[in-house]
């Protein structure tokens, strides 16, 4: 299965950052990519906020999604034992079962394929409602929020063994009323909030809550900014990525009814991380933290990079070159 890590897989790291006053290592201090989730009313995190989903199906659901096509929802194959192994302690075969099950008895999930011998493929749904009512952004798509994903990433460090299950869960909740805005000093940094309000929203006990939020300390995930007798602010990490000037003269026209960026050399992705020539869809290339391109790796593409960024571009690319053809046949 592509998109989850496993033992003895072997990824690159970003050097391991110290914080001045900090206590633990902070290993991802800054993010290395990214991929939507459902946010808003009707969405899985607005649900388990409101009691109507338990945090282990929320937990299942993000993962779900994670492994998943965002235009048509559609999951890669995964069995339910596999989804034991990576979620780890507390996820059995029998409960990520049940949690399945509950999770397709609610209509977050529909089983479209069962004759996969790797294990099933799910549709899951967005958002839990009519498609008039899903709330939508000033641009008319659905509402979205970024999490951290490859190196750092909260699922990746789950499927990994470096945290809990519920950790990761308890971290994108919090990312989820953050400032993710990376030009600000406060970059990374939470709402203030109680801790007996956060638990809430997760759907976890407080002292559960408590434990969590120590062992992402530890994990060099996240710092408290406040002190104990105020309201919690926590910094998380991996943080938003500083932000860059654009140099290159990047500009977007309509391809195929969608709206692409190009500077008639390249095609780039929505953001602007991954760029591929015109006419070939192979080299892709990613940005670097220095502002220079990168040609990316096999294992990237195939671990790491979101699939729609790759369909895209071959899309894209196939496109240009039949209108080059066609061009060139009227010459």
């Amino acid at each position: 299965m592509p998109f989850f890590l496993r033992k003895g897989d072997t990824m690159s790291v970003q050097q391991i950052y110290i914080p001045l006053e900090g206590r633990y290592p902070i290993p991802h201090e800054f993010e290395a990519d990214t991929l939507p989730v459902p946010r808003g009313q009707y969405s899985v995190l607005w649900t388990l906020r409101d009691g109507d989903l338990t945090a282990a199906e929320a937990m299942v659901y993000l993962c779900l999604n994670h492994g998943s096509s965002w235009s048509s929802g559609t999951t890669w194959s995964m069995s339910g034992p596999h989804l034991s192994k990576i979620l780890g302690v507390g996820m059995s075969r029998r409960y990520v079962r049940k949690t399945l099950a509950n999770l397709s008895d609610k209509g977050w999930i529909k089983t479209v394929d069962k004759t996969n011998p790797e294990g099933k493929v799910y549709r899951i749904r967005h958002h839990l409602c009519k498609y008039q009512d899903v709330p939508v952004n000033k641009n008319g798509k659905p509402l979205t929020f970024a999490v951290p994903r490859g190196p750092g990433g909260p699922l990746e460090r789950c499927f990994e063994g470096d945290i809990s299950w519920k950790a990761a869960l308890v971290w994108i909740v919090l990312k989820l009323r953050s400032n993710w805005k990376a030009h600000e000093d406060t970059a990374g940094q939470t709402e203030m909030a109680t801790l007996l309000e956060l638990s809430k929203r997760c759907r976890i006990t407080l002292r559960t809550f408590n434990t969590v939020i120590i062992e992402l300390m530890k994990a060099g995930m996240l710092e408290r900014m406040s002190s104990k007798s105020k309201l919690a602010i926590f910094q998380l990490y991996p943080k938003p990525f500083p932000g860059q000037t654009q140099t290159e003269p990047i500009r977007e026209e309509w391809v195929n009814g969608k709206l692409q960026k190009t500077d008639d050399e390249h095609w780039y992705s929505n953001n602007l991380q991954y760029r591929c020539p015109l006419e070939d869809y192979m080299k892709i290339e990613r940005r670097q933290r220095d502002g220079t391109w990168k040609r990316v790796s096999d294992y990237h593409r195939a671990q790491v990079m979101p699939k729609s960024i790759c369909s895209d571009f071959e899309r894209f690319v196939v496109l240009h070159c039949q209108i080059q053809r066609s061009l060139q046949r009227k010459d």
